[in-house]
């Protein structure tokens, strides 16, 4: 009598009919992964930028990079994540990233393009350093080491506090409602071109919401946050121009200050000296603001009237990359 937990003969012969086939084990080896994430990395340059040992390199985690015109090198298309970087070439002597991959001898410092969800807050940047025991600074981590930098400097350190509420929250704008979501991409996804239009609208909406959360926008301008929250998103910026305007106009006044304030020379580095940070910060702005598509209203009103700060930004890049060389 066969046992009730025996195979019954016909199923066998079924299944004894079959070659056996082993297979072999399964490499952690992903190539495509691999491949995918040295896409998504840039090198920072100059004779400091690699290690003997990837302990103790750290990678900037940014949005997207854009390919700044006369100097061909790659920029975050973010304010916040671009001051982060040039934060960290002038602090460690790096030449900014220029397109080449991380390949190469020896363990380089990199920028690395990432998902807003891979920080905790759902915000950039974010600073991961070491590779066994890895550190990962937040982009408020991040803003608050940047402040003790200039700490020692209380005009310097108000400048930047004045920058980080009145032009960022008019770049905000910018780019919530005077953006198309192909634009938007552009700038806060690090591979737009691969997002379908269903799944873009989705991840647009998640990233604007993301967005206004970071560095207190959504405390400062409640009623546009409703806005974008609304399930509809039916926010447009005609509608809301009676919110907008203010705003803008408010920027467009603090640049021209800044445009006359940063004529005097104790401002400003000399020729052979590493920017301020004062420096770094303004050139983050009008950089990622000359980024804009030309339809945006801050682009056109920093080309047109604010030449001056654009000179400098430029200058700023051009003494960063020749204190990396020195």
């Amino acid at each position: 009598m066969p046992s009730f937990f025996s195979v019954p003969g016909p199923i066998k012969t079924i299944f004894d009919s079959f070659p056996l086939a082993i297979y072999p084990a399964i490499s952690k080896q992903d190539d495509s992964m691999s491949g995918e994430i040295s896409r998504r990395k840039f090198a920072f340059q100059g004779s400091n930028a690699r290690q003997d040992t990837p302990n103790n390199t750290f990678m900037l985690g940014v949005y997207n990079v854009f390919a700044e015109l006369e100097s061909g090198c790659l920029l975050a298309t973010d304010p916040l994540c671009l001051y982060a970087q040039f934060a960290l070439c002038k602090k460690n002597a790096l030449g900014l990233p220029n397109g080449s991959t991380c390949e190469g001898r020896g363990y380089p410092h990199s920028i690395a393009l990432l998902s807003h969800a891979a920080s905790a807050k759902e915000s950039l940047p974010i600073l991961v350093e070491g590779f066994s025991k890895r550190s990962i600074r937040s982009a408020e981590g991040i803003d608050e080491i940047l402040r003790t930098r200039v700490s020692h400097d209380a005009e310097q350190l108000m400048y930047i506090t004045m920058l980080d509420h009145v032009v960022y929250d008019c770049w905000i704008i910018q780019v919530l409602y005077h953006t198309t979501e192909e634009e938007f991409l552009r700038l806060y996804s690090h591979d737009p071109k691969s997002t379908t239009a269903l799944l873009g609208h989705l991840a647009i909406g998640n990233m604007k919401l993301a967005l206004v959360k970071r560095n207190e926008f959504h405390l400062r301008h409640k009623e546009l946050v409703k806005n974008i929250e609304s399930p509809l998103n039916v926010y447009k910026a005609r509608s809301l121009n009676h919110l907008l305007k203010p705003i803008f106009d408010k920027c467009k006044k603090t640049l021209l200050q800044f445009q006359d304030i940063m004529s005097d020379p104790s401002l400003r580095s000399t020729k052979d000296v590493s920017p301020t940070y004062l420096e770094l910060k303004i050139a983050s702005y009008i950089l990622c603001i000359l980024n804009l598509d030309e339809m945006a209203p801050l682009r056109a009103f920093v080309e047109n009237q604010c030449q001056g700060l654009t000179k400098q930004a430029k200058l700023t890049v051009q003494k960063l990359q020749k204190a990396a060389l020195n």
